[in-house]
């Protein structure tokens, strides 16, 4: 059995859900929300944006990232004298 996955993005479910009184359209929208996960990927720590399991990196924090985010973080952090 695969699972649905919701065409809109979680982050605007959660928006819409968080302006929502109705508790009917609420309880519509947490399905929604719960159904919007992907297990495919991973929101990255740096820039927000979805990471593809298979090829994100994790940082020294267990945080999914970016590769190319992750490198600019420590050459901004490197360029600016920490470490």
């Amino acid at each position: 059995m695969s699972a649905h996955h919701s065409p809109r993005p979680w982050r605007d479910i959660a928006r819409e859900l968080a302006r929502e009184s109705d508790r009917r359209k609420r309880r519509d929208l947490m399905q929604e929300l719960s159904n919007s996960y992907d297990p495919r990927s991973a929101t990255c720590a740096i820039c927000n944006g979805l990471c593809d399991l298979k090829t994100c990196k994790i940082d020294e924090h267990g945080n999914s990232v970016h590769e190319h985010c992750y490198t600019m973080r420590l050459k901004k952090a490197t360029q600016n004298g920490h470490s």
